[in-house]
């Protein structure tokens, strides 16, 4: 926009110059009166000089005034509300948020565990199924069962369900669900059975009742053939005579271990020839389970320390 007393002073310089001069002045007294309004030299309404319309555009100064008290923070724009926050929320879409979010927090737990286990020599797979996470084991021991079960949230009382050669049994990780796919553990609970003296199966585990057993404060535990009225072993702490049943014994002190580990399985001896006697000293054990059943009574004496095998 330009200075509307531009074509005014062009006019006034113009006149002015034709009584002094000859010929075309018009292109000549619009070229000086331009030069005098960017010299700042023809006024208008606000005064000499350009006035403010005709800055370049942009911001406007800031202009410090004295109110007498504290300047007001700059207003800050207020976040978009959350779609649970709206008014007009539908359940459907509170749903979906909640599924969401879900989903976010089970793809950070599958984050967190291949943090860990990624490089696991046992470890099959480790992936996110939706809202939950999933992880895939090879079990070899009963370490390696409470190893996994431990680190994948679950409950100690949890049993899980046999499927084939796998365990599957779901724990909880930050409030996200983790399904933990056991490879092995069947036939580790078969074979731990087989060579138990007194087999007792609770929460997915064998307890051998015919052997001693530590809980993990090093208390030992012992079974003394009593039962509770729902059919459950009772055990008793050493120096103590009051009976628990296994059942809160693993609950409030488990896991329980063997006092005794089990003993490798035996090398059968060779077969001696006819007529042929055995080296002096030589001892030749058949069966580890018929040896350990001939030593230990099925169901032990008052005195007598039983164990017990964890699975």
């Amino acid at each position: 926009m330009t200075n509307p007393n531009l074509s005014r002073a062009a006019r006034v310089i113009h006149e002015g110059m034709a009584r002094f001069t000859t010929g075309r002045t018009g292109d000549a007294a619009t070229r000086i009166a331009a030069a005098m309004d960017a010299a700042g030299l023809i006024t208008t309404a606000e005064g000499p000089g350009r006035p403010a319309w005709a800055l370049p555009a942009g911001p406007p100064p800031l202009v410090r005034r004295s109110t007498g008290r504290p300047a007001e923070p700059p207003a800050v724009e207020a976040p978009a509300p959350s779609v649970k926050a709206r008014a007009d929320v539908t359940e459907l879409e509170i749903a979906a948020t909640e599924w969401d979010e879900q989903c976010d927090r089970a793809l950070q737990v599958t984050g967190l565990l291949l943090s860990r286990y990624a490089s696991h020599p046992d470890v099959i797979e480790i992936v996110t199924d939706y809202d939950r996470a999933v992880v895939a084991v090879r079990v070899k021991s009963l370490e390696d069962w409470d190893h996994w079960m431990a680190e994948t949230g679950v409950a100690r009382l949890d049993s899980g369900q046999s499927a084939g050669t796998t365990r599957i049994t779901y724990g909880r990780l930050r409030d996200v669900e983790v399904r933990l796919v056991a490879h092995g553990v069947p036939e580790l609970l078969d074979a731990l059975t087989a060579a138990a003296i007194d087999p007792y199966r609770l929460y997915g585990r064998v307890y051998d009742l015919g052997r001693p057993m530590v809980d993990r404060d090093g208390n030992r535990w012992k079974y003394l053939g009593q039962r509770g009225p729902d059919e459950m072993p009772l055990l008793v702490a050493a120096g103590q005579d009051v009976p628990c049943s296994l059942a809160n014994v693993v609950h409030q002190a488990g896991p329980l271990r063997p006092a005794v580990p089990y003993l490798p399985a035996p090398v059968p001896a060779a077969a001696t020839p006819p007529g042929a006697t055995s080296p002096a000293g030589a001892v030749t054990v058949t069966s580890l389970t018929k040896a350990l059943a001939a030593s230990v009574p099925t169901t032990p004496a008052d005195g007598t320390e039983a164990v017990s095998a964890d699975a």
